[in-house]
């Protein structure tokens, strides 16, 4: 098993980011239930934010610069993804919500 170091979560959140902007309508229907093909663009935004945020980190640790700003940067998108699936946790799939979160 792949140690995790800061490469690696950059990386992973890249590779995250890379299957939203490619797999959006699937990714989106599993964490929200919609079947509705205008979510593509919520999942392409969703996945461009995490290859810019892995994308910076990884920048950043190749320069040997500060990347703890983009791993901050990364926590609060994660905290505000979780907020924002807690307020409709209800309505979200029952079998999929805890996993969703």
């Amino acid at each position: 098993m792949p140690a995790l170091t800061p490469k690696n979560v950059a990386i992973g959140r890249m590779v995250a980011g890379a299957l939203y902007v490619t797999l959006p309508r699937l990714l989106v229907r599993t964490w929200t239930g919609i079947e509705d093909p205008r979510v593509n663009a919520l999942g392409r935004a969703i996945g461009a934010r995490d290859l810019a945020l892995g994308f910076g980190a990884l920048l950043a640790l190749r320069r040997a610069t500060p990347a703890r700003g983009w791993f901050e940067a990364a926590v609060l998108t994660d905290a505000a993804d979780a907020v924002a699936t807690i307020l409709v946790f209800r309505q979200l799939p029952r079998l999929r919500r805890w996993l969703i979160l």
